[in-house]
């Protein structure tokens, strides 16, 4: 990897200059400068040794040979890639950019919605197909559910991913390595990596594990622009945030038992549920006949802070404690929220300054007004939670807490969990965007974020 810091940096007239000894040899024989804005704006090579910088790239000028590189990493939260720029890291790229994942937030739908090939049969590996509940460890470790894999030219294989989580700096190293291995050697451009193990770390370490890892993607960039001798446009992304946080169990299947529910594998009579409880995440989904009855009975368990089912008329019916209810409508490109009782989403403040005569408000209206809302772009993510995101959606869907989770009782006894995701909140739902080839404007949800790369020059290929 690129060294950690530079052996020396001197004031320019504009900005600063930082300078390298690469080889080891005591002479500086690499130079990066910096521009008044603090990105690096041009690199400069001693092509002979003689310990004179000899050659300079101009990086504002993208090269027609230049190659491109896509790096996507799991689970790393905007508010921290932002923190790191500020400091003074990822200096080669335009500042980031703040995008927002489908609910549930799940890597699977979130970037199925990326690469424009939704929908993903479930949310996770382990879902309801109509007859039976699968068998999660086999859909995983057969990537059945992970249907946007195939877009990749590198990414682990899924059976690795469990040993991964025991050693995340290790693994996360194996994948650095193997996305430059393979770069160097493929004449793909763009060339499209995917990192699992960057979740692994902020999962089982926190923001320090994040940090520590994202430290060393920075350095493996610069070491790979330094090796291109600057033909190289590098974008990375990542599929969702995360909310690092440490959270207990949510015991869902247990207090509905309790209650008197039936969990089972396969519906075949009114009060039977199929509750998939493979990951853990701060969302959880419910098959049932009776989703009114099982949505309003859940929303009362310590820790989940909505249901959310279908209710009449293709409209989603959203519950928050205290028999909060909201109602939620779409049509020709307008949505409708309606509280009936308090307001699960605390939308109602933007929603009155919002609506038309009819009570409607258009997507792009309601989108610029709620995309930092503390559940941002949330009327649009549950509608769009039942409607093309999944093949088998769940028939009521929960978003707990942050200090909660939901899913795998022998995971959650197995793993000490120090972050999660799922939820609609916006340290789950906020990821990153962030590329070499300009700066990608405002807000972006994940579905449209393909369009505003190939806006910049990103070369990605339009959906099918």
């Amino acid at each position: 990897m690129f060294p950690v810091v530079p052996t020396e940096t001197r004031a320019t007239l504009d900005g600063v200059e930082r300078r390298f000894d690469i080889n080891g040899d005591g002479k500086i024989d690499y130079a990066e400068r910096l521009g008044p804005d603090g990105r690096i704006t041009v690199l400069r090579f001693d092509t002979n040794a003689d310990g004179d910088l000899d050659q300079e790239i101009n990086r504002f000028a993208p090269g027609p040979d230049d190659r491109h590189l896509i790096i996507i990493v799991d689970s790393v939260p905007f508010g921290l890639m932002e923190g790191l720029w500020r400091d003074g890291r990822f200096r080669l790229f335009h500042p980031p950019s703040c995008t927002i994942s489908p609910f549930p937030v799940m890597t699977d739908v979130s970037l199925a919605e990326f690469f424009g090939v939704s929908p993903c049969p479930g949310a996770e590996s382990e879902f309801y197909d109509g007859a039976k509940l699968s068998e999660g460890y086999d859909n995983y470790a057969n990537e059945r559910n992970a249907i946007w894999l195939a877009r990749t030219d590198y990414h682990m294989i899924n059976f690795a991913h469990a040993i991964a989580y025991f050693y995340p700096h290790a693994w996360f190293d194996h994948e650095l390595h193997y996305i430059q291995k393979y770069f160097q050697r493929s004449a793909k451009s763009p060339f499209i990596g995917y990192c699992v193990c960057t979740s692994a770390l902020g999962a089982m370490l926190g923001r320090n594990g994040h940090l520590a890892g994202l430290i060393r993607l920075d350095r493996m960039c610069e070491q790979m622009m330094w090796q291109a001798r600057g033909k190289l446009q590098i974008t990375l992304l990542s599929d969702h945030g995360h909310n690092l946080v440490p959270s207990k169990r949510v015991p869902l299947t247990e207090t509905l038992e309790n209650a008197g529910y039936r969990i089972t594998t396969r519906l075949k009579v009114r009060g039977d549920i199929v509750v998939p409880e493979f990951g853990i995440v701060t969302c959880a989904g419910i098959y049932t006949r009776d989703a009114e009855h099982v949505a309003r009975d859940v929303v009362g368990i310590d820790g989940v802070e909505q249901a959310m089912y279908l209710g009449d008329n293709d409209s989603v019916v959203v519950l928050a404690r205290c028999g909060a209810r909201a109602t939620i409508s779409h049509a020709n490109g307008k949505y409708r929220y309606v509280a009936q009782q308090g307001d699960p989403l605390n939308l109602m403040p933007i929603v009155k300054q919002l609506v038309d005569a009819d009570g409607w408000i258009a997507d792009a209206a309601l989108f610029d007004a709620t995309k930092s809302h503390e559940y941002p772009d949330a009327v649009h993510r549950v509608w769009r939670a039942f409607h093309g995101l999944m093949a088998h959606p769940p028939d009521v869907m929960l978003a707990v807490s942050d200090g909660w989770h939901c899913g795998s009782k022998f995971m959650t006894d197995v793993l000490d969990l120090q972050a999660a995701h799922g939820n609609l909140g916006r340290p789950s739902s906020n990821g990153f965007v962030m590329t070499t080839m300009g700066h990608v404007p405002g807000i972006t949800r994940m579905e449209d974020l393909a369009a505003a790369l190939r806006i910049l020059g990103v070369p990605l290929n339009p959906r099918d």
